[in-house]
């Protein structure tokens, strides 16, 4: 068994999935690791031209493995797909649309072969500054200091033992962290926690553009922005089973430049305003955040804010319904004034 194998699951990306291939098998090659690194793909039922550009690429790098699905699945299986067949003590599951930068894998092997760890964070180049040093801990550890999202969030930067998938994958509660955006990050959590990890905060991979219409349709028809709310009941499943046994530190929610709360209030405010309006218990789950961090301040502050934001939705409904209601009002008293006092008669008729 190889002691790497990158897993990429795929679909309608042809030209994004070759340059993405292209890049790992160079600084494979480059290192002189054919034997050593691999490349698995899971075509998930591509309709483009995925299977010319596969059939390709493996007469060019024999290292390169592929299947192709029988139909189109959804995310969570077609990776769960690509965890099954590529052959690997580490996978490094890789997004299609993601580029693997300069030296990132040189910098990743010469960790493999030095470090012990079950997890392994390698650097987005998009999220800077970097430290550019290689740091140790745990996986719990880790996720307070980084943020849950940036350590592991972003399946790209996550390089792990194949056999922290396969636990996951078999767990009773997996089919419930499937419902949630980070499945994955649930069940690494869940299996992992206290396992040891190792950060690169070196720029090692980044996606090849910003966020494009394909990539928000996709989220759209998959229902991600729900879906990251259904993280939090994922979470509370940690507690109740005693997998996490202190509360977390309230970086552990950060997100990028802002808390994980802060973006639920914007989402729950903007449906509101566009009509479109997230389930009711997205409130309830903000306030589960406030619960578990260890921050009693923060959580207070936390508790004001959606309570307050929430009683404004309300009153907001109430004002259109009671104006809607004054509508409908003035709508009758209009058509009664202007019903015609006498019948149309002969002389009045429309010709």
């Amino acid at each position: 068994m190889k002691k790497l194998c990158f897993a990429i699951p795929s679909w309608n990306r042809a030209k994004k999935l070759e340059i993405c291939v292209r890049e790992m098998a160079k600084q494979i090659i480059e290192l002189g690791e054919q034997d050593n690194i691999g490349i698995f793909v899971s075509d998930n039922c591509s309709n483009d031209d995925t299977p010319r550009v596969l059939a390709k690429l493996k007469k060019e790098y024999p290292f390169l493995d592929y299947c192709r699905l029988d139909k189109h699945v959804d995310t969570a299986l077609s990776g769960e797909n690509a965890a099954r067949l590529a052959q690997g003590e580490y996978l490094w599951f890789f997004g299609d649309d993601d580029i693997l930068l300069k030296d990132g894998l040189r910098m990743v092997w010469h960790v493999l072969k030095t470090k012990e760890a079950d997890v392994i964070h390698a650097g987005n180049g998009h999220l800077k500054p970097h430290s550019y040093k290689i740091y140790e801990g745990t996986v719990l550890e880790f996720a307070n200091k980084m943020g849950f999202n940036q350590f592991i969030g972003w399946a790209t930067s996550v390089i792990l033992k194949k056999e922290i998938i396969t636990k996951y994958i078999n767990l009773p509660q997996y089919p419930k962290y499937k419902e949630a955006a980070y499945t994955h990050a649930l069940g690494i959590l869940h299996v992992a926690s206290y396992a040891p990890a190792v950060v690169i905060d070196f720029p090692i991979c980044e996606p090849m553009e910003p966020q494009t219409e394909e990539d928000i349709k996709r989220w759209e028809a998959e229902n991600i922005g729900w879906r990251y709310f259904i993280t939090v009941e994922g979470l509370q499943i940690l507690f109740q089973l005693g997998i996490f046994k202190e509360k977390l530190k309230p970086m552990f929610f950060r997100y990028l430049t802002y808390y994980l709360w802060d973006r639920f209030l914007t989402n729950m405010v903007a449906g509101e305003l566009v009509g479109k309006p997230f389930p009711s218990k997205g409130w309830d789950l903000i306030l589960a955040m406030t619960d578990m961090i260890d921050d009693m301040d923060m959580a207070k502050k936390i508790r004001n804010t959606t309570i307050a934001t929430y009683q404004l939705c309300e009153t907001r409904k109430n004002l259109i319904n009671q104006i809607n209601a004054v509508n409908t009002i003035l709508q009758g008293i209009f058509n009664e004034t202007n019903r015609p006092i006498f019948e149309m008669g002969w002389g009045g008729e429309k010709k």
